[in-house]
């Protein structure tokens, strides 16, 4: 009874691992949604307030309200726009918040659209000059916004990327505990967290915007950049987990079914080990994903059946 209760246990803790290659890869539904909404409109409450302002200015510059009736009714669309945006944030309502914030785009290039064909109609220097010093003013403003919008995005970043790292640590300790060697596992969650580190410090090194994008698109846990600074680590971690649960179970049963089923998650293990490698820190290509998910489940799925043989001869 109490090697059932080893291995029942084992499995639990071990496939703690695998709902964050949900997370990773569809980039995704976690606890950190509503927290992730509130940084994208910090960003666009930035970029809203240079639109209003450079609007409100070319109406007040070119001091014409036939000329500018089409923009004031733009400038309308978009404050109601943008209120609504703010209400969805206000209930966490994200999938809401992605369809509004499309109707605000489109009105918001249909008002920049408007306001450069008036200001083609009019012809003064003083406006443009006007207009020119007022947006140099205006897009001053919005970059130190945007600055500290991005400080916030990237200090979310790194908070998520440590409570992943935490959870898969805290599974592995409970593997170790059960008698699992934990070493493949712990080198994956060493080599991620001193990536993760180096995020850190360049995240606070940024003087700028410029330097801050830089630090943010220089390493993604999972799967998020488009350059190569992908670790992958819910593939990587779930092919240890599940190569640690297959090095005690390939132990403890000698018959020819069942070494049969060890050499299969074995092989099914490897093929995934070998697609991952493949990938490298790339951004998963055409099929690479399922490559790798595919033989990483059906590992698991081998893996269960082992488990059950185990449970049933005990």
């Amino acid at each position: 009874m109490q090697t059932r209760l080893q291995y029942t246990a084992l499995i639990a803790c071990a496939m703690m691992v695998l709902p964050s290659a949900a997370f990773a890869d569809s980039g995704a539904k976690s606890q950190y949604a509503t927290q992730q909404l509130q940084v994208q409109f910090a960003s666009l409450t930035c970029t809203n307030a240079y639109l209003e302002g450079y609007l409100g200015d070319v109406v007040t510059a070119i001091n014409n309200s036939t000329t500018t009736a089409t923009l004031s009714t733009d400038m309308t669309k978009t404050s109601t726009d943008f209120a609504t945006l703010k209400s969805d944030v206000n209930a966490s309502n994200v999938s809401q918040f992605r369809t509004d914030v499309k109707a605000y785009n489109a009105d918001s290039r249909t008002a920049n659209l408007d306001a450069h064909g008036i200001l083609k109609t009019v012809h003064s220097k003083t406006v443009y000059a006007t207009l020119k010093s007022d947006a140099r003013q205006l897009r001053s403003t919005e970059n130190s916004c945007l600055f500290v919008a991005k400080q916030q995005r990237a200090n979310l970043k790194t908070e998520m990327y440590n409570h992943d790292l935490a959870r898969v640590q805290n599974m592995t300790n409970k593997l170790t505990k059960h008698g699992v060697d934990t070493t493949g596992i712990n080198k994956v969650i060493g080599n991620a967290t001193a990536q993760v580190q180096a995020f850190e410090l360049a995240v606070q090194n940024a003087q700028n915007s410029t330097q801050l994008k830089a630090a943010l698109d220089s390493f993604c846990l999972y799967n998020g950049c488009k350059t190569a600074d992908n670790f992958h680590f819910a593939a990587a971690t779930a092919i240890q987990v599940n190569q640690a649960k297959l090095n005690v179970l390939a132990t403890k049963n000698s018959t020819a079914t069942y070494q049969t089923l060890a050499s299969q998650a074995q092989t099914d293990l490897n093929n995934a080990q070998t697609a991952l490698s493949q990938v490298g820190s790339n951004k998963y290509q055409g099929t690479q994903s399922s490559d790798v998910w595919n033989n990483i489940k059906a590992a698991a799925d081998v893996i269960h059946q082992l488990q059950q043989i185990i449970n049933h001869k005990h």
